[in-house]
């Protein structure tokens, strides 16, 4: 089964004159290898899609948009933008990101408070708020966009 996976039955079945003993060991010579080069931590998993993040929701909208509109900014976005701890790190250091409104969670639970998020992120968007004085001042802010993601039911 595994051998079909990974195409070495065909390189192997090739040559009819290979016994099943050799097979064996042309099979443990690849998987000795390959836990070589994990062992060496040469082998990189690359992902085109971006980065993967998971933690606990801890704010809602995220922190820099909140801040921006306690001092009288007004920050228009078209989705919703939270900040979580991500496990395993310090309390104090919360990562924050923006889900555009046409992502839904796999998990089909809105995102809330306190809730476990998990999921995937790609490119940032750049949120711009607006300071309305005369003349307006216009700040802007850069998330990370999620997606796809899943959060905990509560």
């Amino acid at each position: 089964m595994l051998m079909g996976y990974c195409g070495m039955d065909k390189i192997i079945n090739r040559n009819k004159n290979i016994s099943n003993g050799t097979r064996k060991s042309i099979i443990f010579i690849l998987l000795i290898i390959f836990l070589v080069f994990v062992g060496a931590r040469i082998v990189f998993a690359y992902s085109f899609f971006g980065g993967v993040f998971g933690g606990r929701i801890i704010s809602m909208p995220a922190l820099e948009i909140a801040e921006m509109e306690a001092a009288g900014y007004i920050c228009p976005l078209f989705g919703t933008s939270i900040s979580i701890v991500p496990i395993g790190s310090p309390p104090g250091t919360p990562t924050s990101y923006f889900i555009p409104s046409y992502i839904t969670p796999r998990t089909r639970t809105t995102p809330a408070i306190r809730q476990l998020i998990l999921g995937r992120y790609s490119g940032q968007t750049m949120i711009t708020c607006t300071l309305p004085s005369d003349p307006p001042i216009t700040t802007t802010v850069s998330l990370d966009t999620i997606n796809l993601f899943g959060t905990s039911r509560r």
